[in-house]
């Protein structure tokens, strides 16, 4: 097969309204529980202090929340493959609204048990419907997949500028009913996510049997995909793809979570006020997720191989930065490359895995890959903390392009010979 009619057809291809409707409500859903999900960094570690006085264990709210990700993240996935990708949307959403509240309630209590088991719960319900990037793959052919992904990715920039609003709204609360602001901030959640609701359920058919069924909706695809099925040898070799695309993911998450940990701390070393290092973290979350769409259609485009490579280098610049950086200016840049490193890689290999994945074990898929991202996200900030500790950012910087570009090895030996078909 030639690269130049893959690249011809994802042109041709039109997305139907049935499919760009599900779309938009997928990623309205993304962009308020993504509201929700920016308050644990934002507030958690204040709550933690309050709750105890000291900030013995005040990283202790990332930590239950990776580790509530990573216990959803397989079972949702094959309950997804079983059932339909809503249920298992439906299902985080309760448990976001739940957790939420017991969370706005613990808060009001001054109960750091109840705080926990509240960030336990909503953590499960934000890896649950982590799902929706599933529901996305399934409802795109290969020629665009990486495009409705991306636009679901989209939807956590418009949640970032939420969860502000949110808390200024809580904090004009508190003082009209004299109730803490940050306990508001939470009990607030409900009434975003409740309508989301009704956006997934809005989403018909489900994703799954889209996926299932995907010749039905793209009739001008299907007439050509029946002679890109992959032989017996091409789908052993699926597996190989599969595991250097999760590998990519997880160096990449990983990798951005240690750096984002320790960037405050480098900006502090420079004397930057708490406005400047918290429009540094903006500035990233920008790079994360403002960028998705057009990375999408570049991987649709040229392929998902080359933007993995590409984004691990960018991660990789982006962490010499952080780690060198003597200046504000070269700080934030560094931040801002390592967000956006980490959507060309992270996208792109979350991309590769639905390609050589039947649509009946995606979820599971995704959910593997969640799993241990969520697992990097967890051990690498505690590692890097002791390298700054004991070593300095300086070596933190090299440890972080070390962490890039360990999955290059295993990525460059994958032939792609279109967007979406490998050898």
């Amino acid at each position: 097969m030639s690269v130049q009619p893959a690249r011809a057809q994802s042109r041709e291809v039109a997305i139907p309204s049935l499919i760009k409707k599900n779309t938009l409500l997928l990623a309205l859903a993304q962009a308020v529980t993504g509201a929700g999900t920016q308050l644990v960094p934002a507030l958690g570690a204040i709550q933690v202090v309050a709750l105890l006085g000291n900030a013995t264990f005040a990283g202790i709210t990332s930590s239950l929340m990776g580790l509530a990700r990573m216990a959803m993240a397989y079972p949702i996935g094959r309950l997804t493959d079983a059932r339909g990708r809503k249920l298992g949307v439906f299902i985080g959403l309760w448990l976001a609204l739940v957790g939420s509240l017991t969370i706005g309630l613990a808060t009001l209590l001054g109960s750091f048990v109840l705080f926990c088991v509240g960030i336990l719960v909503f953590g499960g319900g934000v890896g649950a419907v982590q799902q929706m990037r599933v529901a996305a793959a399934d409802m795109y052919p290969p020629s665009r997949r990486s495009e409705g992904i991306s636009l679901i990715l989209m939807g956590s920039l418009f949640g970032a500028g939420i969860s502000p609003a949110v808390v200024s709204f809580a904090g004009w609360l508190s003082k009209l009913w004299g109730l803490n602001d940050i306990a508001l901030a939470w009990l607030l959640v409900p009434v975003l996510v409740l309508p989301c609701f009704m956006l997934i359920a809005s989403v018909r058919p489900d994703p799954k049997a889209i996926g299932q069924n995907l010749g039905d909706y793209y009739p001008a695809w299907a007439l050509e995909a029946g002679s890109l099925q992959a032989s017996p040898s091409q789908q052993a070799g699926q597996e190989k793809v599969r595991i250097s695309a999760i590998g990519a993911a997880v160096a990449v998450q990983g990798q951005m979570s240690m750096l984002m940990t320790m960037t405050a701390l480098a900006l502090k070393r420079q004397d930057c006020s708490l406005p400047l290092i918290s429009l540094s973290v903006a500035i990233h979350v920008i790079g994360m997720f403002a960028l998705s769409w057009p990375i999408g259609l570049v991987a649709d485009r040229w392929g998902r191989k080359p933007m993995v490579l590409l984004g691990l280098a960018v991660s990789a610049l982006g962490a010499l930065l952080v780690g060198l950086g003597h200046t504000y200016l070269v700080i934030t840049s560094g931040t801002f490359l390592v967000g956006i490193g980490w959507a060309g890689a992270f996208l792109s290999a979350n991309t590769m895995v639905t390609d050589v994945t039947p649509t009946t074990h995606r979820g599971q898929a995704i959910g593997m890959l969640e799993l241990w991202s969520s697992m990097a996200s967890m051990v690498l900030p505690l590692l890097g903390g002791v390298i700054v500790q004991h070593f300095g950012l300086g070596l933190l910087g090299f440890f972080g392009v070390l962490i890039a570009l360990l999955p290059v090895v295993a990525m460059l030996r994958i032939r792609e010979m279109a967007p979406g078909s490998y050898s």
